[in-house]
């Protein structure tokens, strides 16, 4: 059992390293560096504002913010105080912030900006009783303020009371021994999940918990003194904060935050980055985009690219599949490969920065076809599955042990096993310790010492994982047929079309869908089969469309048991978004708001008849 903490390993990585770039960010039009020393000075002066003010061991202080250097620095200021973090997403309603602070007993916030800060200072209803102190990150004030007795000071205030307190040396040997008394079974972090269902639950995180999640990966990725890493996913979900920023400190790599997601192609032609996290959206939107211009293409130089595609396709089959040896494989496409790689693949991959060399894919399943044209042209996404509740990955694919439309192997010290239902259990050193203030819910998330996931799985005989879906989301139809609407969803990931699936149909005779539509794609469609109209919502009904995607679900179809089969669907002339609080921050579909918002369209798609017995 690890008895690490990422709060040690992070003022070693200063010790060890001061000089090298820890962080990169943009400022006045171009990336600049922040050394660890530099890095560690801020999260000194911070720590050292927050143990002044009587905050450490058992508080909790939130953070409300978008990534950037600030929150990485309030992150370790409030670990390094022995204090815990509790990350809030900056997109959540100020209904959603004050429930979260509220449950937290939260003392302290940390705010991005003012218009963050008023989510909870302006908010309707008087702030949580037990938050003293606001503390605005980017030095704005707000103009609403409703909570009188607390305290909101600007960042570089709060950073100045922080100096100050450390410029005795008492108060300097002080701060020492609150870093020196972290130990691993102590609460490091309080992170709610982000849910697609109810009311979010506080799980637990033990500074040993991450610990041994960093010492686990170590023993499946290499890094590399030249590696960076690019930031874009949320640090409020456990997959960046860990797979991300932990896990820079404790390879020693910089750590890049792009502008916003909008910037994201654009930084990584400036940052050049090595490795990156990302959700199976963002490679379904760069895989739809090359398509789309592939399509563009003139006849002889699109057919130069698929004859490419399919070399580089072809080797990689067989090189996953072990099919071949990897020196007959290269003796057999080495020609090929060279002239495809050298004309075509470079080329894709320069648009990415022409330096990544690990790419990791968490937080919803990634379509093969997208995962494998990756790998075709020499880009590897390492998929991998977990959970809040389990510090992220549990499990995971390896650089060089890949298996396609499977999560991989169970990270090293972590057991598997399937209950009789088929829900996948998991112990070991990465299980959180909890829901906070939710005993019920804790009692309900394990079997003995095994956590359930929800996830109904299958594990192959050499141990590879396949997430089949969540165990509450199984559609039974009115003939009494279990259907996995994931499943039948992942089939329509990467078609540029479609930007999401929702498949429908409990306890009804047969299976719908509903597809969001992908507006770039649609009107790409468009233009090339000369349809006037261009507007989604015109060619949502244009025939020419339905047809398209008709054809699209035949092919799917084909693949499918005759009660998985989608018999009817509608068009949504739009994609879901997180903004209509349709996809969670990691751009998972909110099924049951979904389909609470569409219910009379989905409904639309059965005959009373139907309707009447599925009411009964």
């Amino acid at each position: 059992m690890s008895k690490t903490t990422i709060v040690e390993v992070f003022w070693k990585r200063i010790s060890d390293t001061p000089d090298a770039d820890a962080i990169l960010f943009k400022e006045e039009g171009r990336f600049k560096a922040l050394s660890w020393k530099e890095y560690g000075d801020m999260v000194r002066a911070l720590s050292a504002a927050l143990i002044s003010r009587e905050i450490g061991k058992g508080t909790n202080v939130a953070i409300l913010c978008d990534n950037c250097p600030r929150w990485s620095m309030a992150d370790m200021a409030i670990l390094s105080a022995g204090a815990h973090s509790v990350p809030v997403y900056s997109t959540l309603a100020p209904d959603e912030v004050a429930y979260i602070l509220r449950h937290s007993q939260a003392e302290l916030l940390f705010a991005g900006d003012s218009t963050q800060a008023e989510k909870i200072l302006a908010h309707e209803t008087s702030p949580p009783e037990t938050l003293e102190h606001v503390v605005i990150m980017d030095d704005s004030m707000p103009e609403n303020h409703r909570g009188d007795s607390i305290k909101v000071i600007s960042w570089s205030d709060f950073l100045a009371s922080g100096r100050d307190y450390l410029a005795d040396s008492d108060n300097n040997s002080s701060v020492d021994r609150r870093i020196a008394s972290i130990e691993g079974e102590d609460l490091c972090t309080i992170v709610y999940t982000s849910g697609t269902t109810g009311f979010p639950k506080g799980a637990m995180i033990l500074h040993r918990n991450i610990g041994a999640v960093l010492e686990a990966m170590a023993q499946i990725i290499s890094f590399e003194k030249s590696d960076i890493a690019l930031s874009f996913l949320p640090l409020s979900h456990v997959y960046e904060r860990v797979g991300g920023q932990f896990m820079a400190i404790h390879n020693g790599i910089p750590f890049a935050y792009a502008e916003s997601m909008e910037k994201v192609a654009a930084n990584m032609n400036e940052v050049k980055p090595t490795i990156l996290n990302a959700v199976p959206r963002f490679y379904e939107k760069a895989y739809q985009k090359i398509q789309t211009q592939i399509r563009a293409m003139p006849q002889t130089q699109q057919a130069f690219v698929r004859w490419a595609l399919g070399i580089g396709m072809r080797a990689t089959r067989q090189r996953v599949e072990k099919n071949v040896d990897s020196g007959v494989l290269n003796q057999l496409y080495r020609a090929e490969l060279r002239i495809a790689d050298r004309l075509v693949f470079k080329k894709i991959r320069d648009r990415l920065g022409g330096r990544l060399r690990l790419m990791t894919s968490g937080a919803a399943p990634l379509s093969n076809d997208v995962h494998l044209f990756f790998e075709a042209i020499g880009l590897s996404i390492i998929e991998g599955y977990g959970l809040t509740e389990t510090c992220a990955p549990l499990a995971c694919n390896r650089p060089d042990d890949i298996k396609f439309d499977t999560v991989g192997r169970p990270l090293p010290g972590v057991e598997v096993k399937l209950a009789e239902d088929g829900e996948l259990l998991v112990r070991g050193p990465t299980v959180f310790a909890g829901y906070y203030k939710n005993e019920k819910a804790s009692q309900e998330a394990f079997d003995g010492e095994w956590f359930r996931t929800g996830d109904i799985a299958v594990i192959d005989d050499q141990g590879y994982i396949k997430i089949t879906d969540r165990k509450k989301d199984i559609i039974i139809t009115s003939g009494g047929k279990h259907v996995a609407p994931q499943m039948i969803e992942n089939l329509f990931k990467g078609e540029s079309l479609i930007a999401h699936t929702l498949a429908y149909g409990d306890r009804r005779k047969y299976i719908s869908a509903m597809f969001a539509v992908n507006r770039d794609g649609l009107r790409q469609f468009a233009r090339r089969h000369n349809i006037k109209e261009e507007e989604p919502e015109a060619l949502i009904k244009n025939a020419l469309v339905i047809e398209a995607v008709q054809a699209l679900v035949d092919e799917k179809n084909s693949t499918l048991a005759n009660y998985e089969q989608i018999k009817k669907f509608i068009l949504l002339d739009r994609e879901l978004s997180i903004e209509e609080n349709e996809l969670t921050p990691t751009m998972k579909v909110k099924r049951k708001v979904v389909t609470e918002k569409f219910k009379s369209l989905l409904d639309g798609m059965y005959d009373r008849e139907d309707l009447e017995t599925q009411i009964k």
